[in-house]
């Protein structure tokens, strides 16, 4: 079993906050583990103890954060999301479990893609965010990216087809 894997690539850090409690509403209840280190007070901290995911990232910082659930356009179950900050910009990755995506009829499988990528350019065009690369660990990799949502318009069927595997396409 792989990991499907989405990254959004220099996110604008004083968008954080936003993002994680007003967007995707990520709240303590839904966190299995988290670790991330304060620079300021030099000491690991977990989800529930951080007010301002900016801060607690400056001036650079990286953590993580395991869920139960997430909404991503679709409900997905037991996504790790892994912060990787910069003086300004950083990364967010979000981590699952391919099963989660590729369970059940095609046509099943297909909506949920399509619900994923409607979410992601939506989140693109809210935050201006530059690049969204989706694919298997490590979706950085131009081997393992299905698709990459950058400055053009995506065509949403198109992308949709690049991430059903040909397996399901008949079913």
């Amino acid at each position: 079993m792989e990991k499907f894997e989405i990254i959004l690539e220099d996110f604008r850090k004083d968008e954080l906050d936003k993002l994680i409690s007003d967007e995707l509403k990520i709240n303590s209840s839904e966190v299995k583990s988290s670790h991330f280190f304060d620079n300021n007070s030099g000491a690991d901290i977990e989800f529930h103890q951080i007010k301002s995911f900016k801060d607690v990232l400056s001036p650079i910082g990286t953590g993580n954060v395991f869920l139960n659930h997430m909404e991503i356009g679709c409900s997905l179950k037991d996504v790790m999301m892994i912060f990787s900050f910069d003086k300004e910009f950083g990364d967010i990755t979000f981590n699952f479990s391919e099963n989660e995506l590729y369970e059940g009829k095609s046509s099943d499988v297909r909506l949920k893609a399509k619900k994923i990528l409607e979410s992601l350019v939506g989140l693109k065009e809210k935050f201006d965010i530059p690049k969204i690369r989706i694919g298997f660990e490590p979706a950085s990799d131009d081997d393992t990216c299905l698709v990459e949502i950058g400055q053009e318009a995506v065509e949403l069927e198109s992308a949709v087809e690049l991430i059903v595997p040909q397996t399901l396409r008949g079913t």
